[in-house]
């Protein structure tokens, strides 16, 4: 009896399992294709792209005014700095006497609208120019522009009356950098 009892069992079992893997279940399946990321650009430019702001034969009280055009290109805003590099290959400073004015929203960018209108954005040598920090994330002076727009800063450099004798024949070239980065994401 035993045994047949455990033959049952067996048999039962067998029966259960092969009536399970028989039934059917209904499914369904749905799929999400051409999941499409693309990055934004920060394309800062300038223009001009060389010499921008030059005088020969400068004299003591002289003075230069030119405009500089800073233009987001890319598809994402953006802070921008400026930092200057200027050689002294004649060992006499010039980049240090040479008095440097940096403005935006000048309506007139020449020698004689630069003082009317504006708003400074640096103001010191030639040698120490800079505004803003190219350090990634926002500092003090660092300038924004929205994706696809421009901003015209005006630059004046001026060599003071008081000038002496040493700086005669003086030559200073200056290399002025921009340095831009986004600002979503980056504090």
């Amino acid at each position: 009896m035993l045994r047949k009892s455990l033959v049952l069992l067996v048999i039962a079992g067998l029966l259960a399992t092969l009536g399970l893997a028989a039934s059917a279940l209904f499914t369904s399946q749905a799929t999400v294709d051409s999941n499409t990321f693309t990055t934004g650009t920060v394309v800062l430019t300038a223009a001009p792209t060389s010499a921008a702001i030059t005088f020969n034969n400068m004299a003591p009280g002289d003075q230069v005014t030119a405009p500089v055009t800073m233009t987001n290109a890319g598809t994402l805003d953006l802070r921008y700095a400026m930092t200057s590099a200027s050689t002294n290959t004649d060992s006499k400073n010039l980049a240090g006497q040479l008095a440097l004015q940096i403005k935006s929203g000048v309506t007139d960018c020449s020698n004689a609208g630069f003082g009317a209108s504006g708003t400074s954005v640096y103001s010191g040598t030639l040698s120490t120019a800079l505004f803003g920090d190219p350090t990634p994330g926002q500092q003090a002076g660092d300038r924004t522009l929205a994706a696809g727009t421009n901003e015209t800063l005006c630059f004046n450099a001026s060599l003071p009356v008081s000038t002496g004798n040493a700086y005669q024949n003086a030559t200073t070239t200056a290399t002025f950098t921009f340095a831009g980065e986004q600002i979503k994401n980056n504090p």
